[in-house]
């Protein structure tokens, strides 16, 4: 009866052994295939100048500017899509982005992914695409000039077309999950509202009053941060 009771537990310990170490050799090569979900955190800064034009003179003439984008943005954004390959994975997005000027913007995209080798840590790549609806926060037009300009403007001021490209490096810490950190550039289609007369107003006024806008492309460069799971 020990010797049956002693065989018996021998061969539970083996059992309880040789089941993790199967499993864990099973494991040492990572997912190549399967539904794919990544969350991210981003950061960017504003690059480009954007374009304007007053009407001044009684003769209409029209002055040409350009006014620096220096607007900060903090996005967090969900990926879901599927892995295709050791090497290309295709999904949708959507995001949530805060731009410091007292305004937001909600990004749904296609996303394209690249792995460009098969190591646990590789080169990573990725281009998405889509259009970003602007959600109002703030519609009150805020100063941009120091001193006693009285100018103001209201940044963001229109939906429009978006797309970003990234190139960083993913490094897996699991069967299926991984970090990506990316540099990342971005371009986001808008407007800025700013006012334009010929008619001079008082400092009380200006703050209340924009009745133009200026079409163009906000240009940002940050970085990226994703979890992979």
């Amino acid at each position: 009866m020990n010797n049956k009771f002693i065989s018996s537990g021998l061969f539970l310990l083996i059992l309880l052994i040789a089941i993790p170490s199967v499993s864990a050799q099973q494991r040492k090569t990572m997912q190549t295939r399967g539904p794919l979900f990544i969350t991210s955190a981003s950061f960017y800064q504003g690059i480009s100048r954007l374009p304007y034009n007053i009407v001044s003179g009684e003769e209409g003439q029209i002055k040409n500017y350009k006014k620096t984008n220096n607007i900060s943005v903090i996005c967090v954004s969900q990926f879901m899509g599927f892995q295709l390959s050791p090497y290309f994975a295709l999904g949708m997005g959507v995001g949530f982005e805060y731009w410091t000027v007292k305004n937001a913007f909600v990004p749904i995209y296609a996303d394209l992914r690249f792995n460009m080798t098969k190591g646990k840590i590789a080169p990573h790549a990725y281009l998405n695409l889509g259009y970003a609806n602007r959600w109002l926060i703030d519609a009150k037009p805020y100063k941009i000039s120091t001193g006693n300009s009285n100018e103001y403007v209201i940044h963001g001021a229109a939906s429009g077309i978006m797309g970003e490209l990234g190139l960083g490096v993913k490094a897996s810490v699991g069967y299926s999950s991984s970090i990506v950190i990316s540099i990342s550039a971005k371009v986001q289609e808008s407007a800025f509202r700013y006012y334009d007369s010929n008619t001079p107003l008082s400092q009380s006024m200006k703050p209340l009053l924009v009745n133009t806008n200026s079409n163009g492309m906000y240009l940002f460069l940050g970085i990226k941060t994703g979890f992979i799971f």
